[in-house]
């Protein structure tokens, strides 16, 4: 778990200062004048936006012209359209209406990136790909949505302006560990949604940990027989405390059953269940990204198969928990088979194998690890977990997958290969030594990308102001893929309380992720439709004080 470790170490937060977007604000501007500017509502904040006078209205007359190329992103602007007219929506091959909204495909453009011009002829919208078609189609969502405010009408205005627009990152991802707290299959299509309409590229689910093993593997059925089940721990007995002011940090019982006269916790996906999801998340252009966290945080998988560790038990030690044991071969091979059923799950080209916070003492103290680093020339404990490390990592690029790791496994000798994960916020320097070594960079620092923590209006701006130019030199920025949000489900066990971290925090992560310039005031005007939208769709989050 990324949390525990972090609590003990007195770390100030990063002061960031504010990287102003040029081409929507400028210096001195009033508020209102700023609010003109910043009408459209779109978060993400695109590139560039250039307003001209007047506005052009959607009414009866407006004439949907079809796209066989990017038909995903059709049906989006139909839907959108069909939810704010009181008349039905023509759609035809050929742009033959008073008011045409028409997708025309532009080779000069990246492939996500995508043009919008608002006239008072019509819409016409560019792209190069069917992703690019998709991330304008959102904007469109949105400014119909924020024009039309969830009613039906005759008819509603968009103001005229051009959008020129692509992300700065193509990482914009989003983490949910499902392993501490479960969320069923039709809460992660939801989450699903919600991480489309703000434009994100990866969803990364955290599967296995200590309290729970989460997917279906078939060669080892114990692993969701046993392991996906756990006792009620002290992570439960807080949340039953905090659910004595709040009902909703109630224990969700749909995940809850009677075992030998005992109440367990817990609850696993079926492979079709995980099929499933990484076919709507692949319509929403979302990657699905599995991880199976090892050799550490295997408790739930001990507890199945207990010769998986030195010691044949689970158990705490110092710190964390006992690992799986490297240095028997059957482990080994008990971790290949286990990544073999997952990446036939899991069609994404990347994987993430965890590889955080291991406690090495039992393997210190095993005879079949004293043996084995004899026979290995090895001196120190750090080089089983770099072989372990390397052995996942040759078996997982044998099957054409690219492997991400926390950003612990730099403390070790690792290939350049391995994209790092850095969440060790203060480990300051351990970005600099990843981009040293050559590996690509995923920055997630828990002092700022931890939805998990407390959901407060500070903690929500310094997320906005985030900026990676002005922490690290260009040798770093040039490996960043990207930025991801993480949400640990320790004390979060119910879709309530999931939402009351996650909202207003993923419009801010959104707008990190994908705007090359922020701006705090623009981001408070544009939320302000947004609050409305949370609320149509029953989203429980925390209201900021400056909302009011």
């Amino acid at each position: 778990m990324k949390t525990c470790c972090v609590d003990k170490i007195g770390i100030a937060f990063i002061l960031i200062g504010i990287f102003l977007f040029p081409s929507c604000k400028k210096t001195g501007e009033n508020p209102q004048a700023q609010t003109t500017i910043h009408a459209h509502g779109i978060i993400p904040l695109p590139l560039n936006v250039d307003l001209a006078e007047g506005s052009l209205t959607i009414d009866k007359d407006i004439v949907l012209v079809n796209n066989s190329q990017f038909q995903a992103a059709v049906l989006i602007v139909e839907n959108a359209l069909s939810q704010a007219l009181n008349s039905t929506v023509v759609k035809n091959s050929l742009p033959n209406g008073k008011t045409n909204i028409q997708f025309i495909p532009d080779n000069s453009l990246d492939s996500n990136a995508y043009q919008i011009a608002i006239t008072a002829k019509g819409v016409v919208i560019k792209a190069q790909s069917p992703a690019g078609a998709f991330y304008a189609a959102q904007s469109m969502r949105q400014m119909i949505w924020n024009s039309a405010s969830d009613q039906k009408a005759e008819s509603f205005n968009l103001r005229l302006m051009t959008i020129k627009d692509q992300p700065k990152y193509a990482w914009r991802g989003f983490h949910l560990d499902v392993s501490r707290h479960f969320f069923t299959k039709e809460y992660i299509l939801k989450l699903i949604d919600w991480l489309a309409y703000y434009k994100f590229s990866k969803l990364q689910l955290h599967l296995t940990d200590d309290q729970g093993w989460r997917v279906e593997i078939d060669q080892f059925p114990l692993l969701t027989q046993i392991g996906a089940w756990r006792s009620f721990n002290s992570m439960d007995s807080t949340c039953m405390e905090l659910a004595k002011s709040d009902i909703n940090y109630t224990i969700d019982p749909r995940f809850i059953k009677e075992v030998n006269g005992q109440k367990v916790y817990g609850g696993f996906y079926t492979k079709q269940d995980i099929r499933e999801i990484v076919t709507y998340a692949s319509a929403n252009y979302i990657d699905v990204i599995p991880e199976i966290d090892m050799p550490g945080h295997m408790s739930a998988a001990i507890r199945a198969y207990p010769q998986l560790s030195c010691v044949d038990s689970a158990g705490w030690g110092t710190e964390f928990s006992f690992p799986i044991c490297p240095c028997n071969p059957d482990v080994m091979d008990f971790s290949y088979k286990v990544w073999d059923e997952i990446i036939e799950l899991f069609p994404s080209n990347v994987v993430h194998i965890g590889c955080d916070e291991v406690e090495k003492d039992t393997w210190a103290a095993a005879p079949v690890c004293q043996d084995f680093m004899k026979e290995n020339g090895m001196t120190n404990l750090n080089e089983i977990q770099n072989y372990f490390v390397k052995k996942i990592q040759e078996h997982l690029q044998s099957k054409g997958k690219t492997v991400i790791a926390w950003d612990d496994v730099i403390d070790g000798n690792i290939d350049s290969k391995i994209t790092m994960m850095y969440w060790r916020a203060w480990v300051t320097d351990s970005p600099e030594r990843s981009a040293a070594n050559g590996n690509p960079i995923i920055l997630t620092p828990w002092s700022h990308f931890y939805l998990s923590s407390p959901s407060n209006d500070e903690n929500l701006q310094n997320l906005f102001k985030y900026n990676a130019s002005d922490l690290f030199p260009a040798n770093v920025l040039n490996k960043v893929q990207g930025m991801q949000g993480c949400v640990w489900t320790e004390e979060i066990p119910s879709e309530a309380i999931f939402e009351k971290h996650v909202f207003p925090n993923l419009q801010a992560l959104a707008e990190v992720c994908w705007s090359p310039g922020r701006d705090w005031y623009s981001f408070q005007v544009r939320m302000k439709p947004h609050f409305n939208y949370l609320n149509s769709k029953s989203i429980r989050y925390r209201r900021p004080g400056w909302a009011d």
